[in-house]
């Protein structure tokens, strides 16, 4: 057998235990992860969803360009010894509590907070998109919860509303006696007809205190007074599922004052007795 065939038969039998090697690794890895209390695994940023991924990162050490960060974090998880060195005396859980019984050395301990730091450096954009989906849902959950659709998607007021320009403006305006009529305007994030130059900030603004950004107050049929109330985390999700949204071209007619002759539908309350508006007041 030549040199070259001998480093060729070699490296074919290194390239079929290296996956045998990895996965016994990462099975070692996630049976230590996984007898970690829950409480635990939390204190490091963790979830026993989050274990497998973990285990099999940590067990493959390949290179890339993470690998100069989480070096110390592979030699961390595979040379668990030298964090035994540091260990004092095992936390045992108290087995009156009805539990399993646990010993937590520090070779756990420094696993786990090597598996945190992994996460954190390996994942964080995938931890970060998960945590702006679920603004995202949590946004679109009281959009919804609060009737925006109904006063902001075409159609709607006809018994018939175009989902397909979801929050795109009404054409039925509000008549408000001694104000003006004013339509729902578009909440899609398109730059020329809706919000697609506002910022997060000038959408909570809006929502919360009345205020456009050119200085408008909005008119009295948004609920911005009872909007005022919700939490900053809310209306940052308010304000993260409006930019999400497909944007939507539509210009709705308005604002019209009190003497301007409206160009599309109105709603409007009709008192009793055929009187006008300003006579009602």
């Amino acid at each position: 057998m030549t040199l070259n065939t001998a480093t060729r038969f070699a490296q074919s039998i290194a390239s079929l235990v290296r996956p045998i090697r990895r996965a016994l690794a990462a099975h070692r890895t996630r049976r230590t992860l996984d007898a970690l209390p829950d409480e635990l695994l939390r204190d490091v940023g963790l979830t026993r969803c989050d274990v497998p991924f973990v285990a099999d990162m940590l067990a493959a050490g390949e290179k890339d360009g993470t690998r100069d960060k989480l070096h110390y974090v592979n030699q961390a998880a595979a040379h668990r010894c030298v964090a035994a060195q540091c260990s004092g005396k095992p936390c045992v859980a108290d087995p009156r509590a009805g539990r399993r019984r646990l010993s937590i050395t520090a070779a756990h301990l420094a696993l786990a907070v090597a598996a945190g730091i992994s996460v954190s450096l390996i994942s964080w954009p995938a931890f970060a998109q998960g945590g702006q989906d679920a603004q995202i849902k949590r946004g679109q959950y009281l959009v919804t919860f609060g009737g925006c659709n109904d006063c902001h998607t075409p159609g709607y007021f006809f018994g018939k509303p175009d989902m397909a320009r979801f929050l795109g403006g009404s054409e039925v305006g509000f008549e408000i006696p001694g104000l003006g009529v004013f339509h729902g305007p578009n909440l899609t994030p398109d730059r020329e007809t809706g919000l697609g130059t506002w910022s997060p900030e000038q959408i909570i603004a809006a929502i919360t205190k009345g205020q456009r950004p050119d200085g408008r107050v909005l008119a009295p049929i948004m609920p911005w007074h009872a909007f005022a109330n919700l939490t900053e985390q809310d209306t940052r999700a308010i304000a993260s599922f409006l930019k999400s949204l497909p944007p939507v071209k539509n210009k709705v007619p308005g604002p019209f004052g009190p003497n301007e002759k409206p160009t599309s539908f109105v709603m409007k309350i009709v008192p009793p007795g055929g009187a006008t508006g300003e006579a009602a007041k």
